[in-house]
């Protein structure tokens, strides 16, 4: 089945399961570079990620993080979800001038 069909717990399932899959490939064959140059094993991730957090993906693959606040991220990504811990849209306020900082010393 199609990872862009799947719900968030199938989601879950699917990457714990990469993560099993390429720890173990890398115990047999610990050459990290050849593995990505010859590897499909993520092609279907990156197809249903945000560009930005696709390396990401790879990263936690590759070190087998198993941090669930990222395992979430990477998740609520490929389902276009806000991210529920991070930080919300900023409220607009009237009348906030922005200050020019050229020129001035850090410490002022």
């Amino acid at each position: 089945m199609k990872l862009s069909r799947l719900k968030k717990n199938a989601l879950k399932t699917k990457l714990i399961s990469l993560m099993d899959e390429v720890s173990h490939h890398l115990e047999q064959e610990p050459d990290v570079d050849e593995f990505l140059d010859e590897t499909t094993l993520f092609d279907e991730w990156e197809a249903i990620l945000p560009q930005q957090e696709y390396p990401i993906l790879v990263m936690t693959v590759l070190n087998n993080i198993r941090k669930e606040s990222i395992i979430d991220s990477i998740i609520d990504a490929i389902l276009g979800e806000e991210l529920s811990n991070g930080p919300g849209p900023k409220p607009k306020t009237k009348n906030v001038h922005e200050r020019s900082h050229i020129d001035e010393h850090p410490f002022n």
